[in-house]
């Protein structure tokens, strides 16, 4: 009697879930990677494997290297190694895309700081008035002792009225 289903094809379809993605993506890139590295050492044969993440990132996997891959291989149109196609204007693009990227990202921290800067400013303003505005905040020094008893009666007051809307539910 088995307890598992055994081996049975899987359906491929694409993941739908952005994170479940990205975590199938980099599982199966692992998984590929080791494949290959499998096979340069049972064969020691020269390999190149690149993949683009669907946020655009390269992934390369190459032996003994990059260019010595490229330049053992020809091209069958013009009998002319891999290694002198010009690869510059493409790894240019994306560089230049990715600094695109990368500036508008730049540019909308920038925008988000200043607003929040201004809110800054709004409240500590909004402080300072208010602040002027609280008369249990002025300060003691200079009162007589009459206005210090005067000003500690009526904060026992506003304790005790306090306190006793407490009991009603108010708080």
């Amino acid at each position: 009697m088995r307890l598992t289903k055994g081996k049975q094809k899987i359906v491929m379809k694409k993941v739908e879930a952005y994170a479940d993605r990205m975590i199938t993506f980099s599982k199966r890139k692992s998984g590929i990677s080791k494949k290959i590295n499998e096979i340069v050492s049972l064969c020691n044969v020269e390999t190149i494997f690149l993949v683009f993440s669907e946020s655009g990132k390269p992934y390369t996997f190459a032996y003994p290297s990059l260019k010595e891959a490229l330049g053992g291989f020809e091209n069958p149109l013009s009998h002319e190694p891999f290694a002198s196609i010009n690869v510059g204007p493409l790894v240019e693009a994306y560089k230049r895309e990715k600094i695109q990227v990368l500036m508008q990202r730049y540019v909308d921290l920038v925008e988000e700081l200043e607003i929040q800067n201004e809110k800054e400013k709004i409240l500590k303003k909004s402080e300072k008035e208010n602040k002027e505005k609280m008369w249990w905040i002025t300060p003691t020094e200079g009162l007589s002792v009459k206005e210090k008893m005067c000003r500690r009666q009526t904060f026992l007051d506003l304790h005790v009225s306090l306190s006793d809307m407490d009991g009603e539910g108010i708080f």
